[in-house]
Order: C-alpha cells, then sequence, then structure tokens
C-alpha cells in the first residue's frame, strides 16, 4: 500500500505538471525562447539567434514549437526573435528572418489540419463510445432488473430498473434537486445490494475532476458522517477521482475481498462516472456485508450509477435546451440537441431530412422500409402537422452527401412509383428555425 500511494503521487504530480504547461502554453514558449537566447548569447555574443550558422538551430525551435502549439505560439515566438534581431544586431537578417516566418505559417498548417483531424476522429468516436455505454448501461440494467425479480419473486418482486425510473420521474412536475437523486438511490442500493453506508461526491457543475473545494457529499441513511478533506485523504477516493476508473479493495488476484491488512481504511470501494471525458460524481462505498462484496455486485452498481447519472442529464438537458419543442419522440429531441452541440463545440457536421407526405398510408409504408435501412447512430421519428404526415431523418456526424445518398436508396426501393411522390429538404443541424418553419409549414410567414 505505501509503495502504491507514493507511485499515485508521483503520477499525480507529473500529470498536473503536464496540465500547467499545456494551459499556459505562452509561458512555455517564452521560456523555450530565453533558453535558447541565452544559450546563443554565451555560444556567439554577435549572432544570439544563431541565425548565421550551418546547423538551422532557430528553424528548428520554431518548428517544435508551431508544430505542437500552433501558428499562435509560432508567430509569439518569432516576434520575440524579431525584437531580439532588432535590438542586438547591427543590421536586421531580413532574409533568415522571412525564411522562418515563411516555415513558422507552413508549420501551423500542418498543425492546423493535423489537430483538425484528430479532434473529428475523436469526437465521432467519444459520440459513437457515448452512444454504445449508454445502450449498454440501458440492456444491463434491464438484465439486473431481471436476475433481481428471478431471486426476489415469491417474497418482494421488484424492479431494479423500474425503481431507477421511479426515481427520476417521480413527481414528475416538482423540480427535484440532486440530492433528491442521489438519497433515493443509495436508499434502493441499502435495500437491494445490502450497502451498509456509503455517500455520493458531486460538484454542482460536471467538470473533468472533482475537486475538494466544491465538493458535495449526500450520505446514506446508514453512514457515518465525515469531513471533506478526510474523504479525499482516502487512498481509494484519491485514485478513483484520479483515474477515472472503479478502485475498490481486493485479494491478490484482484477479487473484491474485505482483508485485515485494509482495516485501516475508512472505504471498500469508491467508483466514479464519467461521461464525455467529464467526471459526474463517485460513489463511496463504506460497509457491505461479505457475502454482498463481490465482483458482480460492484458491476451492478456501477451500471446502475452510470444509467441513474446519464438520465438524469438527458433530463436536464431536454428541461433546459428549446430545440424541436413540438416534438414528443425524447431520444430524437435529445439526439439532436446533443448534435447542435458538437456542431457549436467542435463544429462536427450533422444532417437533418424532412419527408411531406399527404397519405397516411404512404408515410406509413415509407416509415417502416426507411426504418430496416437506417445506419446504427441514424434517427427517424413522425410528425402530424394538420393533414401532413412527416417523417424527420437525423443523420449524426454526417454531411449532406450521406443524406442525399439515403434518400436514393430509399427511392430505389420503393417499387410502386406513386410511393416516390413526396416533397423533401436537407438541412444542416444548426438551421433549427428553418427545420421548424418548414416542419410546421409557416415557412411562407
Amino acid at each position: 500500500m505505501p509503495y502504491n500511494r507514493e507511485r499515485l503521487r508521483e503520477t499525480i504530480r507529473s500529470s498536473r505538471f503536464v496540465q500547467f504547461f499545456e494551459k499556459y502554453i505562452y509561458l512555455e514558449t517564452l521560456l523555450l525562447i530565453g533558453i535558447f537566447l541565452l544559450s546563443g548569447y554565451f555560444l556567439s555574443p554577435d549572432d544570439i539567434c544563431l541565425v548565421h550558422e550551418s546547423v538551422p538551430y532557430l528553424l528548428i525551435l520554431l518548428a517544435l514549437i508551431t508544430l505542437f502549439h500552433g501558428f499562435e505560439s509560432g508567430m509569439f515566438a518569432l516576434g520575440i526573435i524579431a525584437t531580439v534581431m532588432w535590438f542586438f544586431y547591427d543590421s536586421f537578417p531580413y532574409s533568415p528572418f522571412l525564411i522562418n516566418l515563411l516555415m513558422v505559417m507552413i508549420f501551423s498548417e500542418f498543425h492546423y489540419y493535423w489537430t483538425k483531424q484528430i479532434k473529428e476522429l475523436k469526437v465521432n468516436n467519444d459520440y459513437r463510445t457515448t452512444k454504445l455505454t449508454e445502450l449498454s448501461n440501458a440492456f444491463y440494467s434491464l438484465k439486473i432488473s431481471h436476475d433481481q425479480l428471478e431471486k426476489n419473486y415469491v417474497l418482494k418482486p421488484m424492479s431494479i430498473r423500474s425503481a431507477i425510473e421511479e426515481i427520476l420521474y417521480d413527481n414528475r412536475h416538482i423540480k427535484k434537486v440532486q440530492d433528491d437523486y442521489y438519497v433515493d438511490f443509495l436508499a434502493l442500493l441499502e435495500k437491494s445490494f445490502h450497502m451498509q453506508g456509503g455517500c455520493i461526491l458531486y460538484n454542482s457543475e460536471p467538470q473533468e475532476y472533482l475537486r475538494e473545494e466544491d465538493i458535495k457529499v449526500c450520505y446514506s441513511s446508514l453512514s457515518e458522517q465525515y469531513d471533506v478533506k478526510e474523504i479525499f485523504e482516502e487512498y481509494l477516493v484519491s485514485k478513483a477521482i484520479n483515474y477515472k476508473q472503479a478502485v475498490y479493495i481486493s485479494d491478490n488476484d484482484g477479487t473484491p475481498a474485505l482483508r485485515k491488512e485494509e482495516e485501516d481504511s475508512k472505504f471498500l470501494a469508491a467508483i466514479p462516472v464519467v461521461y464525455e471525458d467529464t467526471t459526474l460524481a463517485l460513489l463511496v462505498i463504506e460497509r457491505m456485508p461479505f457475502m454482498s462484496f463481490n465482483k458482480e455486485n460492484l458491476i451492478s452498481l456501477t451500471i446502475l450509477f452510470e444509467y441513474l447519472l446519464i438520465t438524469s442529464l438527458k433530463q436536464r438537458l431536454l428541461l433546459d435546451r428549446r430545440e424541436l419543442l413540438f416534438i414528443d419522440n425524447t431520444e430524437f429531441r435529445y439526439e439532436y440537441i446533443r448534435t447542435v452541440l458538437l456542431q457549436e463545440k467542435y463544429g462536427m457536421h450533422s444532417t437533418v431530412m424532412v419527408l411531406k407526405i399527404k397519405s397516411e398510408l404512404q408515410s406509413l409504408k415509407i416509415f417502416e422500409k426507411a426504418q430496416r435501412m437506417l445506419r446504427s447512430l441514424d434517427l427517424l421519428t413522425q410528425y402530424k402537422h394538420d393533414d401532413t404526415q412527416l417523417l424527420i431523418f437525423l443523420f449524426p456526424m454526417s454531411d449532406k452527401a450521406s443524406a442525399v445518398g439515403f434518400l436514393n436508396r430509399l427511392l430505389n426501393s420503393l417499387h410502386d412509383e406513386r410511393d416516390k411522390r413526396f416533397e423533401h429538404i436537407i438541412f444542416q443541424v444548426q438551421e433549427e428555425k428553418l427545420i421548424e418553419k418548414y416542419i410546421q409549414d409557416n415557412y411562407h410567414d
């Protein structure tokens, strides 16, 4: 344990050191240029910037800075170099300066396209991973409910998933605060998983890491009360927060176990929920019976905790945002809002396609045909306005060409020529006002 604690502290210190320089990139640039100029002063006082050397030292340094940090840092470094050239050289070396300026601009283009491609791939991957996590959590929460029903069917039939949905949607017209969700969830864990004490740590606003200065704690009815500093000093809690993964007391094989050498620890497990690289909350288990403290129960707790937090986050987002309020399909609205946020934050394009159909039977035929053709991330919903049937498609992380390709495949799959007669328009996801006007047939107003 002492070795692990020391290694964790070293890892945290090194990660904070890297984060500091990532945050203060101009300070890092200034430091590197300062070291370079100081070295140049001692090596060649008449050529501090080493522009007349056979090896292009300055160009190598500018390449490193620009490729790593981008155009702004490269120009900042070159600006410092130009100032030094102006005051410390007899005549300003225009030719080396212009060459370095040109190379900084070329390097910055490489940095821009490279980071843009990485960012797009990362956002795409994160979106797909998030969707997979949400679907997996929903599936496993249903499975856990089924297992619980089998175990308790005779004595006390119940459903874990139903209990969580009751926590989320009970008294839905009354605005519940986070503490209400957490108190009810901890009571559910005490009842269904025999947890004999625990708490949930969370910030009022989700952040990358839980911070001690603005942390809030919600205790279960059987838990002892601890000082926040005392909780954060615990090895399990500290490691779970910094590594963003579940940590629990285990035996040599990695199986959850209560060991005598761990009696000094106040807690048995710490389970964080990380969503889109943001830590939403941390579940800390204080006490649990020996027979209940096993990997299966810990996995179930983790999945249910994630399901609760992600669903509550989804519920809050739907309440806070005003996009497409007239659509009753909450899943479609939620994914539309998420794609709008991705567009605003990262510039990732998504597409909406709207089909207007007069015949209800024709709409039903096309709806069933289109549903079978959708890709894993694509969504479809129906909406009726007066006598017009509308099919609204959402193509996340796809441009208009993808929507056109889907429309062509859909038309080719329709054998009756009459079914191919409908009005359609393809929009960018950020064109919300145009989409609403077109759907509600008031675009002439």
